[in-house]
């Protein structure tokens, strides 16, 4: 379980880092390109802000917590919160606004996906047995 938990955190943690880098970089383009637009300096660096810190620091959080056992279930509960509460506010959205585009297709299935993987890591057993000297603890 160690192991499926550590790879759905650096998943998880990737995802978040490299979309949050992206809109560090470029926080007008990846939006056009599905077509949301914004313009000006406010729209850019609110984009940056949200969209590129807060996603950089989940990601790293995100990072940190699969290479510490301590923290991974915490971290887990952070992959359920965040990718929940983006495909339950992008559902939300759907139904309110009565628009479709296939980019929310791909968008929920990330983010649905990653709830659903990180519910299941953190339902597991709370700790693996220790090994001492190569051999499993009872």
């Amino acid at each position: 379980m160690n192991a499926f938990r550590i790879a759905v955190l650096a998943l998880a943690g990737l995802g978040f880092l490299g979309f949050g880098l992206w809109f560090l970089a470029d926080p007008i383009g990846p939006l056009a390109a599905i077509g949301i637009t914004a313009t000006g300096a406010p729209a850019a660096t609110e984009f940056r802000a949200f969209y590129g810190g807060l996603e950089v620091g989940l990601g790293a959080l995100m990072l940190v917590a699969a290479t510490k056992p301590e923290w991974r279930i915490a971290g887990l509960w952070l992959v359920i919160a965040t990718n929940g509460g983006i495909a339950a506010g992008r559902l939300l959205g759907v139904a309110i606004d009565g628009v479709w585009v296939p980019f929310f297709t791909y968008a929920l299935v990330w983010e649905a996906g990653f709830a659903a993987l990180a519910a299941f890591g953190a339902s597991g057993r709370r700790e693996e047995p220790l090994s001492i000297r190569g051999q499993a603890a009872s």
